[in-house]
């Protein structure tokens, strides 16, 4: 798969905040499937199979497996007394899908980039698992895909009138990976603290979404598109009613910022004896208070929007011609 060369040291950097959560079952995205049927690259699987050699599990749980460059060296973490089976035993399916987690979690793959490390960990299963062989249909991959897509990814929507108008203003050649590790490390340093972003950084979303775009890194999105046609605030109206296309984006989760999340760091993070910054602290924090909440709006830290791009449509609510 493909891996961004500028992030591979920085791999192993919060991996612990971004290892994968078991997935519901019966979970699955809307319109995945349809929207990536055949990846755009080919992989780069040297890099990621050593990215998931440097990968140590600190605190495995039964169901955990530390995962080796060789599939067949694979050890598994029991129960205490219990036996440990034979390397063979071990389920070919839940490779495969922790492979597909790891792709999702740990290194932000586009959702073709994932479809494709899914086959191939399908493919490589195969050597190594008697019980399985490739073809033979045991492996539900299409299921494996569903069930990570939905809980990993969200699907957003976002009025363009270039395909380029995804590009943040600044910081424009840092991937959405990257903050998203930079992110784990600052919360690491700082012990975990209550606030989910750093305050510097949740400052910028904040006037981001009160329109102070020209010097920000965030990307607008909205979960429900029909939201901002009928939005109070006339900008993101006219942005709706007046640009050319409409396009999807399937993003990390991990990637995403939400207006609730950005107000409550600010809150948190205030500090009465910074006397440079509380009185603009709580100016934004009033202003964002007003910000209307039905418009959906969600931000996007990242320069690499445009992987994600999953669909484009002309966009059906523009107005010819109003005011």
């Amino acid at each position: 798969m493909n891996i961004d060369p500028r992030n591979a040291a920085e791999s192993q950097v919060g991996v612990h905040d971004l290892l994968p959560r078991p997935d519901p079952a019966d979970r699955r995205p809307d319109k995945l499937s349809a929207q990536t049927s055949s990846p755009a690259h080919p992989p780069n699987q040297a890099s990621f199979e050593q990215q998931l050699a440097d990968l140590h599990l600190i605190h495995p749980t039964p169901d955990s497996v530390s995962l080796a460059a060789d599939p067949g060296t694979a050890n598994f973490s029991n129960a205490p007394n219990e036996v440990a089976p034979e390397p063979g035993c071990y389920p070919a399916e839940s490779f495969v899908r922790a492979r597909a987690q790891l792709a999702a979690k740990l290194t932000g793959a586009p959702l073709d980039v994932l479809r494709n490390e899914i086959e191939l960990a399908y493919r490589q299963s195969g050597r190594w698992s008697p019980a399985t062989a490739v073809g033979d249909g045991s492996i539900d991959r299409g299921r494996i895909f569903d069930d990570v897509a939905g809980s990993s990814y969200v699907i957003l929507r976002r009025f363009q009138n270039q395909d380029s108008d995804c590009n943040p203003r600044i910081e424009n050649d840092t991937s959405a990976i990257s903050h998203v590790r930079s992110t784990a490390r600052d919360h690491f340093s700082h012990g975990d603290p209550l606030e989910r972003y750093p305050m510097d950084r949740a400052r910028q979303a904040g006037w981001h979404m009160r329109g102070k775009t020209t010097a920000s890194p965030f990307v607008s999105l909205v979960e429900d598109p029909s939201k901002l046609v009928v939005s109070r605030d006339h900008w993101a109206r006219a942005i709706a009613n007046n640009a050319s296309t409409l396009h999807t984006y399937t993003v990390p989760k991990s990637s995403v910022w939400t207006p609730d999340d950005v107000l409550s760091s600010i809150g948190l993070g205030m500090n009465v004896e910074d006397q440079d910054n509380i009185d603009a602290d709580v100016d934004l924090m009033c202003s964002l208070g007003r910000t209307p909440t039905r418009e959906t709006e969600r931000l996007f830290l990242g320069s690499n929007l445009d992987d994600y791009r999953t669909d484009s449509e002309a966009n059906p609510y523009r107005r010819d011609g109003n005011e």
